[in-house]
C-alpha cells in the first residue's frame, strides 16, 4: 500500500515547484490559483520576500504540493491508497482523499496563513525541535513556560510559544546535553495563543462542503484514521492550538498496511523523521518517481 504523506510550513524554499510550471497541463491549475489567490503563484514562488510571510508560504507551498500530486498521478501513475499531512499538509491531503476540492484547500490555506500572520503580529513567538525523549521534551516546556506541539518522531519534539520561552526551553535543552534547533517560523504556531485565528477559520471552514475521503485519511489531530466528514471538519476546525500526533501518524499508517510512503513536497523533512520512526516503511521523495 502506498501512502502520500504532505509536509507543512517550514519544507518551503524559495523556486520551490518552478519546474512543474511548464508541464502541458499546469497552465490551467496556475490561472486557477491565481483567480483565487489574486496574485501570480508563478512570480511570487521566485520572491523571497513573499516567502518570508506566513500569508504567503502557506497558499504557495500548498499549491505546488498539488503540482506534485499532480505529476505524480499523471505522469508516473501513481495513485494513493492513504494520505496524511503535516499541519498545513493536512489541506493537500484532504483534497487528495477527495474530502475537499483542491481549489477549496487553496483557499483555506490562503485564509489560514493571513490569520495566522495576524495574530502571530499581535503575539509574537516562534518553535524550536528538540532532539529528546518526548517525557523529557515535555518536562522542559512546562518549566519554560511553552507548550510541546509537534511529536515527530520518538525522540524529535517541536516546542512553540512566546519568543522568551521558547529561547529559555532551548537553552534548558542545551544545559541537559540535548541538541536543539530554532526554526524558520514567526509565531507561536500550535499553541492556544492561535485561538483568535482558530475561532475566525471555523467560520471558513463552514463554507466548504466535506465529503467522505475516497482513499485512506489519517488526521494528524487525532493520530488515526478518520472517515466522517463532520468529525474531520471538526478536527480541522481545532488544528491550529492542537499537538501534531505524526508519530502516531506514521504508526497509524503501519497499522494500515502501508509499505511505501511518498513524501509529496519539496525537501524531505518528513521521509528523514519517518525513517527514524518505522522501519517497515519504505520513505521516497516523490522526485524519485519522475527523474527529479
Amino acid at each position: 500500500m502506498v501512502a502520500f504523506i504532505y509536509p507543512g510550513q517550514g519544507s518551503h524554499e524559495a523556486g520551490m515547484g518552478m519546474e512543474l510550471l511548464g508541464r502541458p497541463w499546469a497552465g490551467s491549475l496556475v490561472v486557477r490559483a491565481e483567480e483565487i489567490l489574486g496574485y501570480s503563484p508563478a512570480v511570487a514562488l521566485g520572491d523571497p520576500e513573499k516567502l518570508a510571510h506566513t500569508a504567503y508560504v502557506q497558499p504557495l507551498l500548498l499549491f505546488v504540493e498539488w503540482l506534485i500530486t499532480e505529476t505524480l498521478t499523471r505522469e508516473a501513475g501513481l495513485i494513493p491508497q492513504a494520505v496524511c499531512g503535516h499541519s498545513l499538509g493536512e489541506y493537500t491531503a484532504l483534497a487528495a482523499a477527495g474530502v475537499i476540492s483542491w481549489e477549496d484547500a487553496l483557499w483555506l490555506a490562503a485564509r489560514r496563513g493571513r490569520l495566522m500572520e495576524e495574530v502571530a503580529r499581535k503575539h509574537p513567538g516562534t518553535m524550536a525541535a528538540i532532539i529528546a525523549p518526548q517525557a523529557e521534551v515535555e518536562r522542559i516546556a512546562a518549566e519554560t513556560g511553552c507548550f510541546a506541539v509537534n511529536y515527530n518522531a520518538p525522540e524529535q519534539v517541536v516546542v512553540s510559544g512566546e519568543n522568551a520561552s521558547v529561547e529559555r526551553a532551548v537553552a534548558r535543552a542545551r544545559e541537559r546535553g540535548f541538541r536543539a534547533v530554532p526554526l524558520r517560523v514567526m509565531g507561536p504556531f500550535h499553541t492556544p495563543l492561535m485561538w483568535e485565528a482558530e475561532a475566525e477559520f471555523r467560520q471558513a471552514l463552514e463554507e466548504i462542503a466535506f465529503s467522505s475521503p475516497r482513499v485512506k485519511f489519517v488526521s494528524a489531530v487525532s493520530g488515526r484514521p478518520e472517515t466522517d466528514p463532520g468529525e474531520i471538519r471538526r478536527l480541522m476546525g481545532i488544528q491550529m492550538t492542537s499537538p501534531v500526533r505524526w508519530t502516531e501518524v506514521i504508526r497509524a499508517l503501519e497499522g494500515l498496511g502501508v509499505t511505501e510512503a511518498v513524501e509529496v513536497g519539496p525537501g524531505e523533512v518528513l521521509t528523514k523523521l519517518g525513517r527514524r520512526t518505522s522501519r517497515g516503511i519504505n520513505f521516497k521523495r516523490w522526485g524519485e518517481y519522475v527523474g527529479l
